[in-house]
């Protein structure tokens, strides 16, 4: 990475075994993050939100962009990204997750640079632990580990909003300088923008909170037309090339507020085990960590508010900040769109001012004990995450069903949208999705998912779907539901069964389950 090669030489501090150097430092985060997300890549079948995404991948482009954004709230930007890939890597899980790891992995130099700017802005004479601890951070953090083992959008947030957080921090410190900011600046702030927009539903927050963290820099004292003009040219560029994905998304605005996500002031306690280490590997190793992690952040947070004037602490303390408090507002007045992972993106700014803190530590002892200890509680975690149990063992679902399901049987799916994974696990016979096959659009029912195409069944609904004459024919019909406290609150589906058909011994694996309904 050439702005690795761009830090100064290691000042003294850390006693390490090998000398450090800033390419081995690059080299030494990237494998690490590369070797992390590998390990248990394929353990694991697609849950869900992967066999939505594997199922969006291998439509026709034409449905890709004006079918699938009517009922899909994500743009289809990253969609089309993986189908491009399993075109040329194929469909399988392993395949489909490489491309989370590859964006996983390219965020690192990212990081690495971000770090190298502000050493340039304010050297703390310790450029190494300021790009080696973010980078660390980067590589082995449990929830970056975790979506980047995961066919979902998140990766290509965190990679844009790493790139569009180089650019501002570049920006920043040529516009102290007085220049208008190179052109090479503005279209990498525009570039990381513009992904983070077509790449979530939520990059707009991110797009506003960026834009919020440049402007007391691009607007200070000095402001000369070449500054005001490249400044509002890629507000434009990016709000151009935008228009296309919110008009998209505006498409979908009257479904929004019939999705399964809540809200309470009470999620924010969310955030810790977003920030630090998440509840399900928290152990008393990476109670260490997690605790390193708190004590630094509360330094961070502390200079960069002591410091007068706008400065690249307080930019990234807003980077940080900025998507969580925009979340929590909307979420509380308007409609529920908090949700952790979305916000996964916020790490990047945040393990920077981390990285600053622990550079800034006077005393050599408690840097070096500060540094060892994070690395060797975190990485435990980290490897944890990799080697976890599938959260919905779609494997295991199937193989019961490819056993005991006799022809002439039926297998009914609740939700509908759970064929996708299912099938993806391997083909299963005779599979009926309930009220229709996905995506269910135009039948009527509740919309409890927030998508149209995934339609639950009122009361009255499930009893005619019992008197169908179809319902009568299988030996055996092999119920298949998903979250039912959600999408059957009231069991109606499993009632109307019972009424004309002798129920089964229930398996459950999670909150996924299957009974058997013989006929009478």
């Amino acid at each position: 990475m050439n702005t690795a090669s761009a830090l100064p030489a290691p000042a003294a501090g850390l006693p390490l075994p090998v000398r450090a150097t800033p390419l081995r430092l690059a080299i030494a985060a990237v494998l690490l993050a590369l070797v992390l997300r590998l390990i248990g890549i394929g353990m694991r079948p697609l849950w869900l939100d992967e066999a939505y995404s594997a199922w969006f991948a291998s439509r026709g482009w034409h449905e890709l962009w004006t079918v699938v954004p009517t009922y899909e709230p994500h743009p289809p930007f990253y969609y089309s990204l993986l189908k491009l890939w399993s075109d040329l890597f194929g469909g399988s899980a392993i395949a489909l997750r490489a491309f989370s790891v590859l964006l996983g992995v390219a965020t690192v130099p990212l990081v690495i640079a971000a770090s190298v700017e502000l050493e340039r802005r304010n050297p703390s004479g310790r450029p190494l632990i300021r790009a080696g601890i973010p980078a660390f951070l980067v590589a082995c953090s449990p929830m970056l580990v975790l979506l980047g083992q995961e066919a979902r959008p998140y990766p290509l947030l965190i990679f844009a909003y790493a790139l569009a957080t180089l650019a501002v921090l570049r920006l920043m410190r040529e516009l102290k300088a007085g220049s208008p900011g190179t052109w090479r600046s503005w279209l990498m702030l525009a570039a990381g923008t513009e992904l983070g927009l077509w790449g979530h539903a939520l990059g707009l927050v991110y797009a506003l909170t960026l834009a919020a963290a440049l402007a007391p820099a691009w607007l200070s004292r000095g402001m000369s037309r070449d500054r005001l003009l490249r400044g509002i040219c890629t507000a434009l560029l990016v709000l151009c090339l935008y228009l296309p994905c919110l008009w998209m998304m505006a498409q979908r605005a009257g479904d929004w507020g019939t999705g399964w996500l809540s809200w309470s002031p009470d999620m924010l306690f969310q955030l810790v085990g977003l920030y630090v280490v998440p509840v399900e590997v928290l152990t008393i190793s990476s109670a260490v960590a997690a605790l390193i992690m708190v004590l630094l952040a509360k330094r961070a947070i502390q200079h960069g508010l002591e410091t007068p004037g706008w400065n690249e602490d307080r930019a990234l303390l807003l980077l940080w900040w900025g998507p969580p408090i925009i979340a929590a507002v909307i979420s509380q007045f308007a409609i529920a769109i908090f949700l952790p992972r979305t916000l996964a993106a916020t790490l990047v700014p945040a393990y920077l001012l981390l990285g600053s803190a622990l550079a800034r530590v006077e005393v050599p002892r408690e840097r070096f004990a500060f540094t060892a200890a994070l690395v060797i509680t975190l990485l435990p975690s980290a490897l944890q995450i990799g080697l976890r149990p599938a959260p919905e063992p779609w494997d295991q679902v199937g193989a019961y069903l490819r056993t005991h399901v006799a022809a002439g049987d039926e297998v009914w799916l609740y939700p509908n949208d759970s064929a996708l994974p299912l099938r993806a696990a391997g083909a299963v016979p005779a599979m009926r999705s309930i009220p229709g096959n996905y995506p269910a659009i135009g039948v009527k029912g509740p919309i409890r998912a927030g998508s149209p195409a995934v339609v639950s069944l009122s009361p009255d609904q499930a009893r005619d779907l019992a008197k169908d004459p179809r319902a009568k024919q299988p030996a055996t019909i092999w119920l298949v539901t998903r979250q039912s406290g959600l999408f059957d609150p009231h069991g109606d589906v499993p009632r109307a069964l019972s009424s004309i058909r002798l129920p089964g011994r229930k398996q459950t694996w999670g909150y996924i389950a299957v009974q058997p309904y013989y006929r009478r």
